[in-house]
């Protein structure tokens, strides 16, 4: 299996068409969105993708078009995302992260703008940074293949 996580895309439109670009490279199975699209519109950039996991963010707004954008695509979307051994959450809250650690073995999240991927008493806990670039400068993901992790700038 082959996925792609990425996060914190925060309605730059650009951006998201740069990374969607990227990934066209690839023969990517799932792919999933940690929070922050936040708007509509955002949302509708990634039309045309299949087995789109998304979590819902802190600064999302409307969220029942966005789920109704979901629901259209055939995409999940839930403050929490679950798929096999994946969780999907959006936040930093240590509880969250601990009882989603317990469950699952890897645990992807976003909030941070911060990439980076951490291994702890079996569990993967994955960041794969922003997409919009707002807070760090640079634009990631974290593309997984193969049980290896790796971050990618773009």
């Amino acid at each position: 299996m082959k996925f792609v996580a990425f996060s914190d895309t925060h309605d730059k439109v650009e951006a998201i068409k740069d990374l969607l670009r990227e990934l066209k490279k690839e023969k990517i199975d799932l792919f999933f969105h940690a929070g922050d699209v936040i708007s509509p519109f955002a949302l509708r950039e990634f039309s045309g993708l299949e087995n789109l996991y998304i979590a819902f963010g802190n600064n999302d707004g409307d969220r029942q078009k966005l789920i109704e954008i979901a629901l259209q695509n055939g995409w999940k979307i839930a403050d929490v995302i679950t798929f096999e051994n994946i969780a999907v959450y959006h936040g930093t809250t240590r509880e969250i992260l601990n009882l989603l650690s317990k469950k699952f073995e890897i645990v992807i999240y976003g909030h941070t703008h911060e990439a980076g991927i951490k291994r702890d008493e079996g569990v993967t806990l994955v960041n794969p940074g922003e997409v919009c670039g707002y807070l760090t400068g640079k634009r990631s993901y974290v593309i997984y293949e193969d049980g290896e992790f790796s971050i990618v700038e773009f």
